[in-house]
């Protein structure tokens, strides 16, 4: 199915992000270096890239599933709106928690922790259900008109977002988020 290559290098992306990520929450409590920064720089990431790119697509799967019978709120699709709507909710989380630290508030340290912890298991098994169960019911229930109308709409999107002009910055962000992080080691 042409549907899964246009995910492919969007889901190795993120979670080498996730990786980066998952990182620095397991760092933070054990060394002083570790900045706020990090935390409110990776958002940008999970703002512009997963919520702002990768969940547009999704959008498409999700209305085909849809469009083929399957309910908006239970089953299959009620579990990846469930998962996006608890990483958005997560993320946001972290965000404030690093501001308020970035602030001064020192028991938000912990809070970035937890929630970054909670936002990456979450788009773990999120990536994990796209893979194993919607790309399969995908391929199992709509028609090749269907997946030609999803392709196209795959490609209007990564065309959106590259014609921006910076097709290498997600990649550089996530290197600058690493290199921050082997500092603090």
């Amino acid at each position: 199915m042409r549907i899964t290559k246009h995910f492919r290098t969007d889901q190795e992306t993120i979670l080498h992000f996730l990786d980066v990520l998952g990182g620095g929450s397991a760092v933070l409590s054990g060394s002083k270096h570790a900045s706020p920064g990090f935390f409110i720089f990776a958002h940008t990431f999970i703002a512009e890239y997963i919520e702002g790119m990768f969940f547009r697509k999704e959008a498409l799967l999700i209305q085909a599933l849809e469009d083929n019978g399957f309910p908006s709120d239970d089953g299959p699709v009620g579990a990846m709106r469930a998962e996006q709507k608890k990483s958005r909710e997560s993320a946001e989380q972290m965000l404030n928690a690093a501001k308020d630290w970035q602030e001064g508030d020192t028991n938000a340290r912990g809070e970035v922790g937890w929630a970054t912890s909670e936002y990456t298991s979450t788009l773990r098994k999120h990536l994990e259900r796209l893979k194993n169960l919607i790309f399969p019911l995908l391929e199992q229930n709509i028609s090749p008109d269907d997946e030609h109308k999803i392709s196209e709409g795959l490609n209007k999107i990564a065309f959106e977002v590259n014609s921006k002009g910076e097709p290498d910055k997600y990649t550089k962000l996530i290197e600058t988020l690493e290199d921050e992080l082997s500092d603090w080691k």
